[in-house]
């Protein structure tokens, strides 16, 4: 029930960040797809042992691919899914307490949770990168096949 819940919203805030952003009528359901889809990946990794960082970088990389799969699809930028799909992921209420433990002098706390908050965002920023990697080497691999198809055919 929590999951399902869990889905919902991250659907709901994730249309709502490509509202927000002004993307094409017709990419919202996608923008909520792109974010349940990282939400999904987040919430099932710890439940086979992953830690926090992993299950952020690896909901980032499946947001990332799934971004770039719907940008050819779609024909519309990668970073109108990619930005509305992190938006589940976005650390906030991690940074708020770090925040709220500077304001109430317990520094030691604030610097670990703000520590933790940095980490998190660099998990996602880590995640986007390497799901725009691996794209771009499949289709460079993919080009690469082409041209040597083209070479060894005889005139």
């Amino acid at each position: 029930m929590i999951l399902l819940k869990g889905l919902g919203l991250s659907l709901c805030s994730s249309i709502a960040w490509g509202m927000l952003f002004n993307v094409p009528v017709r990419t919202l359901l996608a923008c909520g797809l792109a974010g349940m889809t990282g939400w999904l990946v987040f919430s099932l990794l710890p439940l086979w042992g992953a830690e926090v960082m992993l299950s952020t970088f690896a909901a980032a990389t499946a947001v990332s691919l799934l971004s770039q799969l719907l940008s050819i699809f779609l024909r519309v930028p990668s970073t109108n899914f990619s930005v509305a799909g992190i938006i589940p992921l976005v650390p906030g209420s991690l940074a708020y307490k770090a925040m709220l433990a500077f304001v109430n002098g317990q520094n030691m706390e604030g610097i670990s949770l703000a520590t933790q908050t940095a980490m998190v965002a660099g998990a996602i920023a880590f995640g986007l990168i390497f799901g725009v990697s691996l794209v771009t080497i499949w289709k460079g691999v993919r080009h690469a096949k082409k041209r040597a198809g083209k070479r060894a055919q005889p005139h």
